[in-house]
């Protein structure tokens, strides 16, 4: 893909913007990999909000994320988040930048792929005070790991299992952590399902939530869970369209049976 497919990516999602990487697998050293998204996301109440929500919140999130791999070791990856909901009219939301290692690679030979990074997130003001942004405060600091492992057939990898799991801390407020499990099927390096479970946990002092006056998770004392179905089609070099959908599990001091629709497209390319 040359610069052609750049501006493609960009008319496909213009504006959009976020997700940092959490697969332990890299990309090919000098490639690229693109992803847009867009997630729309709605809720009715919170759960320890205090007042109750009284209407269904609704967010429109948009992120577009860069990762590229200068070597087969390193990876470096970064997004850039804007949003639109009940509480915060369309604005910038987030920017992160993140770095990883791979200490170990399953496709090479080693029984299993292991990569550890650290990352930061940098939220505006005006975000902190929206309850559907589930960043801690100004600036969240996290050291991570990811360990998975493929299961070939013929020269791709038809089922997949991986997991991540992160340590984060904020410039105020207590320290969190937060996982994410997935199992993954391939057909034919063209049609790409998988399960996920995502979770957290902040260690706050606080278990309820003033709706009203809303200024991050640091101090709150949340937790979450959330499982999701997903599904992808490869469209050859023009790279991967995906749609997902997550609905709320376990919900405590944070929203509550969140369902949330998500489409992607995922581009890799090289200059």
């Amino acid at each position: 893909m040359k610069i052609k497919a750049i501006i493609l990516s960009v008319l496909f999602f213009p504006g959009l913007c976020h997700s940092l990487e959490v697969q332990p697998w890299f990309g090919d050293v000098f490639e690229f990999h693109f992803l847009g998204s867009y997630v729309y996301s709605r809720f009715n109440s919170v759960q320890g909000g205090d007042p109750q929500l009284k209407s269904p919140f609704n967010s429109n999130l948009g992120y577009l994320g860069l990762e590229f791999c200068p070597t087969s070791d390193w990876s470096i990856d970064g997004d850039v988040q804007v949003a639109d909901t009940t509480a915060v009219p369309f604005n910038f939301r987030s920017v992160a930048l993140q770095l990883r290692y791979l200490w170990a690679d399953d496709i090479v030979g080693n029984p299993v792929t292991f990569s550890t990074g650290a990352n930061f997130r940098a939220t505006s003001e005006s975000a902190l005070r929206d309850v559907s942004c589930p960043s801690h405060a100004n600036v969240d600091f996290e050291m991570n790991f990811a360990l998975g492992k493929e299961f070939d057939a013929s020269e791709s990898w038809r089922w997949r299992l991986w997991c991540f799991g992160a340590l984060g801390q904020a410039n105020r407020g207590s320290p969190w952590v937060r996982a994410m499990a997935a199992v993954e099927t391939n057909i034919d390096d063209k049609h790409k399902w998988g399960l996920l479970a995502i979770g957290s946990n902040g260690y706050g002092r606080h278990s309820h939530v003033n709706t009203e006056h809303f200024n991050g998770y640091g101090k709150i004392r949340q937790k979450s869970i959330d499982v999701g179905i997903r599904y992808g089609y490869r469209t050859g070099v023009w790279g991967t369209l995906r749609v997902e959908y997550q609905r709320r599990v376990l919900a405590k001091a944070c929203p509550q049976n969140v369902n949330a629709f998500i489409f992607s497209y995922l581009l890799p390319f090289s200059l």
